[in-house]
């Protein structure tokens, strides 16, 4: 018996060239994509911004991260797995690192807002820590699905 492959996957701060890439995968990832003048935007924030990527070397770009402190509190905007390699704990580290860099710069909560019916990221982000506050209804424009509103301690 063979041992399985290790990839180890490049985390990276995300740049203008990698906004084509970003848009196709958040295509593949969300019923309602941005487009690369949302991510553009992003990287605008600059270093009031947390945007970063992950890369398979054999594949591209696997996953990917827009996040912003605004005072005390961390937004997470956008986040994205390749769903031919979703459960692997990816979200997790990317949102861990998230945390980490928002809490380094004095955030103390974070929120962010998920489909209602996505059972799956509801389950992730509860699962580090996040806790339902509220719903915005109607929120997504594409179906009317209501989001929920969840928030952390940091």
């Amino acid at each position: 018996m063979t041992n399985p492959v290790t990839v180890e996957l490049g985390w990276r701060r995300m740049e203008m060239k990698d906004l084509a890439a970003v848009s196709m995968l958040d295509k593949i990832c969300q019923p309602n994509p941005w487009g690369p003048a949302n991510f553009q935007g992003e990287l605008l924030r600059g270093e009031a911004g947390f945007d970063r990527v992950l890369e398979d070397p054999n594949v591209g770009m696997v996953g990917y991260v827009c996040a912003w402190v605004v005072a005390d509190e961390l937004h997470i905007g956008n986040i994205g797995v390749d769903p031919e390699i979703r459960r692997k704990g990816l979200a997790r580290g990317m949102m861990n690192e998230a945390h980490d860099w928002a809490r380094n710069r004095g955030a103390k909560f974070a929120h962010l807002e998920v489909r209602a019916g996505n059972i799956a990221a509801i389950a992730l982000y509860e699962s580090l820590g996040y806790r339902r506050v509220g719903v915005r209804k109607a929120y997504y424009a594409d179906n009317n699905e209501d989001a929920h509103l969840l928030v952390a301690d940091l």
